[in-house]
Formats: C-alpha cells, sequence, structure tokens
C-alpha cells in the first residue's frame, strides 16, 4: 500500500536514494583519494563499498521516517471519537 497524500508520489523516496547514492559515490571515493594521495594508504574497494551502503541505509531510514511524519502532519484528526 503506498500513501498517496501530502504530495508523496512513489518516486519521492526513489529520487532521494539516487540523489543520496551519486553524494555518497562521489564523496567516499573523493575522500578516499586524498587519503591516498596525502597519506599513501590505499582504501580497499570493498570498504569504500560498505561505506556507500551504510550511507544509503541511513539515508533511507530518516528519509522515511521525514516522509512518515510529513504524512502524520497533514493527517485530519478526529477529535470526538465515538
Amino acid at each position: 500500500m503506498v500513501a498517496r497524500h501530502a504530495g508523496y508520489t512513489g518516486d519521492t523516496m526513489k529520487k532521494i536514494l539516487l540523489r543520496t547514492f551519486l553524494i555518497a559515490v562521489v564523496v567516499v571515493n573523493l575522500l578516499a583519494w586524498l587519503v591516498d594521495y596525502y597519506s599513501d594508504v590505499t582504501i580497499a574497494y570493498l570498504f569504500r563499498f560498505a561505506l556507500i551502503m551504510g550511507i544509503m541505509f541511513i539515508s533511507t531510514i530518516f528519509t522515511g521516517a521525514a516522509l512518515l511524519l510529513g504524512f502524520l502532519d497533514t493527517e485530519e484528526r478526529n477529535e470526538h471519537p465515538e
């Protein structure tokens, strides 16, 4: 069941996660390159992949929570339940 309320569509989460993935790839590889350049320590690609996936999972949790709170914020309240 997909909530179609408060401007939420199924593509919102996909767009946010795609942006997060691209930013994570760029940032992790840039930092790995800087570490390699200045300290001659190479960060393995498996560790880079783990960092990118960790960033993705954390952003998924926070994005889902933000969308849920936004949905609950716009929900009509029943003041007199019977």
